[in-house]
């Protein structure tokens, strides 16, 4: 029982003691070689999940950089803010159409917005907090190096499925040509 318990321990969990009484001695033997198997049946049980968590966590990191990629690619500008309130995604579209520098990732929402030309954008953030208050999408007007820049812009709240509020999307889209 010694060296099965060793052999055990240094992770041959295939192995077994041959039962040679009937004894108390061969119920110990016994009681051993179902721990042994019970021990083999839940460390490949858990090598399973450890391999369908790494699948998974690749499939997702797939998905990731497939969103990140139409996100960056897309003319539509998309802006989202965590629970916190700071910015932690600017796609390129939103950078130009904003005129921010994409360095505003991590930065307040609140004080991104509250520059002059982009302040309209506040009342279609603060929107989505309370849907139903207005138009789910509205036309703002913004200053942009002398010109008047006009955005059909929409905003939405993002809800967690355990922790509430996850943060807004903010979506706009330059329709100044039409």
């Amino acid at each position: 029982l010694a060296a099965g318990a060793r052999e055990i321990g240094a992770g041959r969990l295939d192995y077994r003691i041959g039962p040679e009484t009937r004894d108390e001695f061969g119920a110990l033997v016994e009681a051993f070689n179902t721990m042994a198997g019970e021990l083999s049946a839940s460390q490949q049980k858990l090598e399973r999940s450890r391999l369908e968590l790494e699948r998974k966590h690749l499939e997702v990191e797939q998905r990731r950089g497939y969103i990140e990629t139409v996100l960056e690619r897309i003319a539509t500008g998309v802006v989202s803010i965590g629970p916190d309130g700071q910015i932690e995604t600017a796609n390129a579209a939103a950078v130009r159409l904003l005129g921010i520098d994409a360095d505003a990732i991590g930065t307040q929402a609140s004080q991104v917005f509250d520059r002059e030309d982009l302040r309209p954008l506040q009342q279609v953030i603060r929107r989505a907090a309370n849907p139903g208050t207005g138009p789910p999408v509205q036309e703002v007007a913004l200053t942009r190096d002398g010109r008047e820049v006009h955005l059909s812009a929409g905003a939405t709240r993002l809800q967690s499925q355990t922790t509430g509020p996850a943060g807004t999307v903010l979506v706009f889209d330059d329709v100044t040509p039409l």
